[in-house]
């Protein structure tokens, strides 16, 4: 859809392309920021949805606890046949004369509706805002969930007047809402992934599936532990920590199971329940020290303690 005029706009009349035979198309969640006099109650009226969904699709315990400028997801589902939400809710873009945009089917797009209340003030520190390059069939609103925020927040970060994002626009994320974990998830590069693999193939290959994953979950465990480095690289090449590093084995090229397991390990699955420290009893030199670790589990050849 080429965009040429200073001001169009794009309502959610685009959902009649659901009564017409389509079967696929792009979704719409409606943010509704709260203005002075709101309740839920009335909201929920307005937009012909219930006071539960409302605080159930916000993770809200109590209905009175609701503050001007705070952004509610609106359940689209109950409210995007009726034919006034369809007739008067609308984003209005003012782009470049030059530039396109694409809705993609099946992803959901939010409208952030009472554009006269003004965006959330943020105070997020520096380092605790990471660079994000767009990516094909990124949306502001997946963005937004991803990282445990809301799309106001988003565009109040960004100085964005309305919710369109585009492939390869450059935007600051918050991550100050994430465990140690989901920033590590969100912030790892390439490379550190590269290092992950390397080592779970030189430590774990031939073992169970999970006991590769356990070895990655290892590592992870470690860096997000104050007894260790606090990135993959530094973790895995500490003196006399992993055998691969020692016997060369991590110059191995991996496999794609390596791969798979590095990245489930970084999406949080941890088979070892939170342990640091793994070692095979029938290879096993120190046993004395191993006898001063906590067992947790064993998987495959390797026991994983604390």
């Amino acid at each position: 859809m080429s965009v040429k005029s200073k001001h169009i706009l794009l309502t959610i009349l685009l959902i009649l392309l659901a009564s017409t035979g389509v079967k696929a198309q792009p979704q719409f969640t409606l943010i509704y920021v709260v203005q002075n006099g709101d309740t839920i109650y009335d909201i929920a009226q307005e937009y012909n949805t219930t006071v539960e969904d409302i605080l159930e699709n916000n993770h809200i315990e109590n209905a009175s606890k609701i503050n001007i400028g705070d952004e509610l997801v609106i359940q689209t589902e109950k409210t995007i046949n009726d034919k006034k939400l369809k007739m008067n809710y609308s984003f209005t873009m003012t782009p470049n004369s030059d530039r396109n945009f694409n809705l993609d089917v099946g992803k959901n797009y939010s409208v952030r509706y009472n554009p006269e209340q003004p965006l959330p003030e943020v105070n997020i520190p520096p380092g605790q805002i990471i660079k994000y390059y767009v990516d094909s069939g990124d949306t502001l609103y997946d963005l937004a969930q991803s990282f445990n925020t809301t799309p106001g927040v988003l565009m109040a970060l960004n100085n964005m007047e309305n919710s369109i994002i585009r492939k390869g626009e450059k935007i600051n994320l918050p991550i100050n809402n994430l465990s140690k974990r989901q920033v590590l998830a969100k912030t790892v590069n390439q490379s550190a992934i590269e290092i992950m693999a390397r080592t779970i193939h030189g430590e774990a290959r031939g073992e169970p599936y999970m006991g590769q994953v356990a070895v990655g979950a290892v590592i992870i465990n470690r860096v997000l532990s104050n007894q260790f480095p606090d990135n993959i690289r530094d973790v895995v090449y500490q003196t006399n920590q992993f055998t691969a590093v020692a016997d060369g084995q991590i110059n191995y090229t991996p496999d794609n199971t390596a791969y798979r397991a590095a990245h489930e390990a970084l999406d949080g699955v941890d088979p070892t329940i939170g342990s640091l420290y793994y070692y095979n009893p029938k290879t096993a030199e120190n046993t004395q020290w191993h006898s001063t670790r906590k067992f947790v589990v064993s998987i495959g050849a390797h026991v994983f303690a604390k």
